[in-house]
């Protein structure tokens, strides 16, 4: 049963083998603090270089330690030793669910199993990026497991193991860690089993203490911290994600399991099942705390917002979820299987699309890497300028050892300027617009990334053109290359769109690019585009003024025409329109390039 909840965790996913990067900045976060212990030897350096955070070094070093044995302490292995942690983690944790719910009662365990890869858990789009909290969903299920046989045996050699295995979890991060301690503290005091709490709460402490850097200056700030962001700790977003995780994705009779579970858990359940239930809802007060009541509890306020105290009830979730469908077994077998089954089924289909558009939104696959250590062997220990966020050039002082400086204006800092043109965002955009260096020499191109030398002018190479060559149609649905500049492409939620067939590219700033090249002339230009009422928008081509237009409908899809000639060779279409903004986005469908007719 094990075996087949592991294969089914891959079929949901069918992904297997793509690098652990996406456009926001946690796994380069996480990465280059195991470049920083992979180069210096040690958990305990002081100072970064001026392109990593200075974060870094305060922050827990236990996944990182661990990447870097993976990665056998070379930094061009650090994004595979990443990846093969984040792949054992997806295999094993069903079977880590299975052994916390075993220990309960064997059905439990079973559903739990089947339950981690078909319920909305909220890492399906977010977790991927936050990986050391992915490794602690593991960490903490076997101190659950290890909690359920001290309990049980009494010893102290698996108290002894407990403690060891909570404090690495509060090495890997404190947050699931304090949650832990909360499982532990509900579970012993109704089996009236201190002493079990006691030891592993003493040994785990003293495992954070002592291997943590800054672990006191951790402690205290725990106590003082209540952290709050008005985008995540609203009424809005709390009702969203109970409702995308027990409403939504097909999940509607596992949340009606996973209510069961925590009313007949509190009921008539074990000092377990109490404890786990008591557990989520402590993460629910903790939400509605930040939500409502502002009101400070040392290190449970710590935790940032309600979106991460949220995703501490990950591995919960599925073992709560199959104590309700226990309880449902126990009165009707048949009854439960239904609820198993026709659940799996209907949540399958929502799923494969949320790991669709996580995985499609990465920036790194095996190619990209190549063309970092390209760049690298170009480069040498010449100084790259990159975006520093939303690129894969970030990457290139980790995976190899070429220095990098933050693009700005001044771009005499470098001599050799890397982009990305793949449309990585969110609700801003990638900082560097590729038209504004079409004069300088293109030293190296794939596939959307560019090395530029600053000091020497040129044309576009063969290579440019052939990928962003089209022969009269530019169509978002079809290829996202062609929009290079002010386009949310590659992002969560633009890539679930585009999956489910929305045609539109999005974008939410005041101007935008779309480069093409053509081997033949035409006489027109059509753009299919949709924008708010009333809005204005000036085109250009090659920089020259074209047409302003005023969207007549409340994004509906127009029609502008431009008459304009366009000659065999690279060109570009640039939008403008003030204020345009995420809340206030222009979409565009479609790009023709036409001849007039007889």
């Amino acid at each position: 049963m094990i075996a087949i909840s592991s294969l089914l965790g891959l079929v949901v996913r069918s992904f297997y083998f793509l690098l652990p990067d996406y456009r926001a900045a946690d796994t380069w976060f996480h990465a280059s603090k195991v470049k920083m212990i992979i180069s210096t030897g040690t958990v305990y350096f002081s100072h970064v270089p001026g392109y990593f955070s200075a974060q870094i070094i305060k922050y827990p070093p236990g996944y990182h330690a661990l990447i870097a044995l993976l990665s056998g302490f070379k930094g061009e292995n650090i994004i595979y030793g990443m990846n093969s942690l984040r792949i054992f983690e997806i295999l094993y944790l069903p079977a880590l669910a299975y052994l916390v719910g075993r220990e309960i009662r064997r059905e439990i365990g079973i559903f739990a199993a089947l339950l981690t890869n078909f319920s909305a858990l909220y890492y399906y789009f977010v977790q991927y990026a936050l990986l050391p909290a992915f490794t602690n969903y593991m960490i903490f299920l076997l101190s659950v497991y290890f909690l359920e046989v001290a309990m049980r045996d009494r010893g102290i050699k698996i108290s002894i193991m407990l403690g060891i295995t909570s404090g690495i979890m509060a090495v890997v991060h404190p947050y699931q860690y304090i949650l832990f301690q909360a499982t532990a503290f509900f579970t012993t005091i109704l089996s009236k089993n201190r002493k079990v709490f006691l030891t592993q709460l003493i040994l785990s402490a003293s495992v954070f203490l002592v291997f943590t850097p800054f672990s006191t200056e951790y402690a205290v700030k725990g106590i003082l911290m209540n952290p709050r962001f008005s985008n995540k700790d609203n009424p809005n977003f709390l009702i969203s994600i109970l409702r995308y995780s027990f409403v939504d994705n097909g999940q509607i009779l596992f949340g009606l399991s996973l209510i069961l579970a925590l009313i007949l858990s509190l009921m008539r359940g074990g000092s377990i099942e109490k404890g786990l239930s008591l557990s989520f809802l402590l993460i629910i007060f903790m939400m509605l705390d930040k939500t409502y009541l502002n009101i400070r509890i040392p290190y449970l306020s710590a935790v940032w917002n309600s979106e991460r105290a949220f995703m501490l009830t990950t591995p919960l979730i599925p073992i709560l979820e199959g104590i309700g469908l226990n309880y449902i077994f126990k009165v009707k077998k048949e009854l439960a299987a239904i609820f198993l089954v026709v659940g799996m089924m209907i949540s399958y289909p929502y799923l494969r699309i949320e790991h669709l558009a996580s995985e499609s939104s990465y920036l790194l696959d095996p190619e990209v890497v190549d063309f970092i250590k390209e760049v690298s062997r170009i480069a040498g220990n010449e100084t790259v300028m990159t975006a520093c966020e939303f690129d894969s050039g970030r990457w290139i002082p980790i995976l190899t050892e070429t220095p990098i400086v933050c693009y700005s204006k001044n771009i005499s800092e470098a001599r050799y300027l890397y982009v990305d043109t793949r449309g990585a965002g969110e609700i801003e955009v990638y900082p560097i617009n590729i038209v504004n260096f079409l004069d300088r020499r293109v030293v190296l191109f794939r596939d959307g990334l560019w090395l530029l030398d600053l000091n020497k002018h040129g044309k576009p190479t063969g290579d440019v053109l052939s990928y962003y060559h089209t022969n009269g149609t530019i169509s978002y649905i079809k290829d996202t290359k062609w929009f290079v500049y002010g386009w949310v492409n590659k992002n969560y939620a633009t890539m679930k769109l585009r999956l489910k067939g929305f045609p539109y590219a999005i974008m939410i700033v005041n101007t935008s690019s779309i480069l093409f090249s053509t081997s033949e002339s035409f006489d027109r230009i059509e753009i299919r585009i949709s924008g708010k009422k009333g809005r204005a928008l000036e085109i250009y081509l090659d920089g020259e003024f074209i047409k302003r237009y005023e969207f007549k409908t409340e994004y509906g899809d127009e029609r502008i025409v431009l008459k304009v000639r366009v000659d065999p060779g690279m060109h570009y279409l640039i939008l403008y329109s003030p204020n345009t903004t995420y809340k206030i986005p222009i979409g565009v469908k479609e790009i023709m390039l036409k001849r007039e007719g007889p």
